[in-house]
């Protein structure tokens, strides 16, 4: 039990990244909680190991990871019908894939666990990497802090403060497969991880096959295999990121 204490809830994006380096710089010592789907692009859990190797440890601080298969009890598996290992997993399941929409996945893979286990350490506080430029995702809870916002600190100069510390920058997090992605960052994946593209082909066929119809991960609503087909014409570039109330691109 951690009595009273503040956790970091670190989605490896460029906003966690840089609160916790502010934080840690700060004097900060607390728990570093990463909400693990199972399903994040590999270039993040890379990411993961190169920030708790060349910052934390030095620091003797670690990352602590949720996820099924370390920490079922945090999982409602009888609500959810059961649970798998990774969101993917869950999906294929469940004849299901996210949709941008709902956001069941992020509510149940990062927001539920981080919560639970909040609350089972005893911890009073979760802080969020939220910059000022994003004031709706804002919200009164007396058990959320905002450290970015209370700082004044934007995403360019979360930029500044990781370069500052001498890191390389994240990638936006994110699963390889969530449907917020631009058209551009599909096809990406399909020229540089064919093997995960074709799990995201699998995603859809088993959907439109057992519970949605004509399922798809484009948020414009052409099946992958189509955009393929189609050779990427046509690559709109719609910042979807207000779609994504959670804490997948922190």
């Amino acid at each position: 039990m951690i009595n009273g204490a503040e956790m970091i809830s670190f989605g490896a994006g460029v906003n966690s990244v840089a609160m916790t380096i502010l934080l840690v710089e700060g004097g900060w010592r607390g728990p570093i909680v990463f909400a693990d789907p199972g399903g994040e692009h590999p270039e993040t859990y890379c990411y993961l190991e190169y920030f708790e190797r060349h910052y934390l440890e030095p620091r003797d601080l670690r990352i602590t990871r949720l996820s099924p298969s370390t920490h079922l009890d945090l999982f409602d598996v009888t609500r959810h019908g059961g649970i798998a290992d990774s969101l993917e997993a869950f999906c294929l399941m469940q004849g299901i894939i996210p949709l941008l929409a709902v956001r069941w996945c992020s509510v149940m893979f990062k927001r539920e666990p981080l919560e639970t286990w909040r609350k089972g350490q005893g911890i009073g506080v979760t802080l969020l990497g939220i910059t000022t430029d994003e004031p709706r995702r804002v919200r009164p809870d007396p058990n959320v802090r905002y450290p970015l916002v209370e700082l004044g600190i934007n995403r360019p100069e979360c930029h500044r403060v990781i370069q500052r510390s001498g890191l390389d920058a994240p990638r936006k997090s994110g699963c390889f497969f969530c449907p917020g992605q631009r058209l551009s960052q599909w096809r990406d994946l399909f020229l540089n991880y064919p093997d995960l593209f074709d799990r995201c082909l699998e995603l859809e066929r088993n959907a439109s096959e057992r519970n949605q119809k004509n399922a798809t991960l484009d948020p414009h609503g052409v099946s992958l295999e189509q955009r393929v087909a189609n050779r990427w014409r046509g690559q709109e570039q719609m910042d979807l990121s207000e779609w994504l109330p959670c804490a997948c691109a922190l």
